[in-house]
């Protein structure tokens, strides 16, 4: 029986393709396909470059707070195409957790690099919307941007679509995750609800029925109002590159998993995604999700998930979760236990 492997990053610790190899590990001898998946986030343009062929280039751009980082997005089709993420110069991983500030964090990093593909010519766009340490409402996105050439097309792929505002939208779902406490929480919906008016004035445009308005801290919103970007669930894209309907009818086992998981698993991660396409292409095969910290267990099962698994043993959440030797170390034991337990 061939297993797949089809897991995401394990945010702040594992890239996907560490991952897979430390799934893979447990399997040795078996045999596997490997996939290593990004919904729009971290690895998004690794991922999209290693199955469509491209090369990367790295430019100078700034972190959410303003400091100087060099940040690469990949060169797809001769130059034709940029694939960029929004994580590479806007992302949580380039902040310490004490750093975090997302009612002052800045998106312009995103902007500097969108900016430098239209220097080198390219026609379109790609953008994955995730992973960020911003909720600006891609006010420093547009802020780097000079006026774009009417030829250039954008589209942009979003790891949630959650709406730019409500109790179920930007601020209320990522602002947390991103430092905000319940009065910051509260603040940013003020923002965005006065950007979403003055969008709405300006373009005749609604911000919060734009799919992915509220991904990337609001960026996708801002893609999408501003820029006319075209908005694609980031994980469908992905599968489709990496032909996963017919890879998977040749598996008798899924295996998909990401850092964390939890009821935002079910706005449009690559678990979710991979259970769905699953569920699509082949139906009876059994889909097992491995996660660093598990919460909502019961509504990943109703969802449809065969197993739900917390590869961190509970006492370990809080000192090891994020070290990336006892995380390989954990994925590793989990995957054996399954296959143990299956054989």
């Amino acid at each position: 029986m061939k297993t797949l492997l089809a897991l995401d990053s394990f945010k702040g610790c594992l890239t996907a393709p560490e991952a897979v190899d430390a799934a893979a590990a447990a399997l040795a001898g078996r045999d596997v396909c490997r996939m290593p998946l990004s919904d729009g986030g971290e690895g998004f343009a690794e991922c999209l470059a290693g199955c469509l062929g491209g090369v990367f280039r790295t430019a100078p751009a700034h972190d959410p707070l303003g400091r100087p980082v060099e940040a690469r997005y990949a060169l797809l089709d001769g130059g034709r195409t940029a694939v960029i993420e929004t994580a590479a110069a806007s992302g949580l991983t380039l902040l310490k957790p004490e750093e975090l500030d997302p009612l002052t964090a800045s998106s312009i990093g995103t902007g500097e690099l969108m900016q430098d593909a239209v220097k080198q010519g390219v026609e379109e766009i790609w953008i994955g919307l995730g992973g960020t340490a911003v909720m600006d409402c891609g006010a420093g996105l547009l802020q780097a941007l000079a006026p774009l050439p009417d030829h250039l097309r954008i589209h942009a792929f979003y790891d949630a679509d959650v709406p730019l505002t409500g109790s179920a939208g930007a601020p209320a779902v990522f602002g947390p995750q991103k430092g905000a406490d319940e009065q910051g929480v509260a603040e940013l919906e003020r923002r965005f609800r006065r950007q979403a008016e003055r969008w709405k004035a300006q373009y005749g445009i609604d911000a919060d029925r734009q799919p992915g308005a509220g991904a990337a801290g609001g960026i996708g919103a801002a893609l999408a109002v501003c820029l006319g970007a075209e908005m694609h669930a980031g994980i469908e894209a992905v599968l489709e590159a990496v032909h996963f309907a017919g890879r998977v009818r040749e598996c008798g086992l899924v295996i998909t998993g990401e850092g964390k998981a939890d009821r935002q698993t079910l706005t449009g991660k690559v678990p979710f995604g991979v259970l769905q396409a699953t569920r699509r292409h082949a139906p009876g095969i059994p889909v097992v999700l491995l996660a660093g910290k598990v919460e909502d267990r019961n509504e990943l099962l109703a969802a449809g998930f065969d197993a739900v698994i917390q590869v961190t043993p509970e006492e370990s959440l809080e000192s090891n979760y994020l070290d990336k030797s006892f995380a390989r170390a954990n994925i590793r034991r989990a995957v054996q236990d399954l296959v143990y337990f299956r054989d």
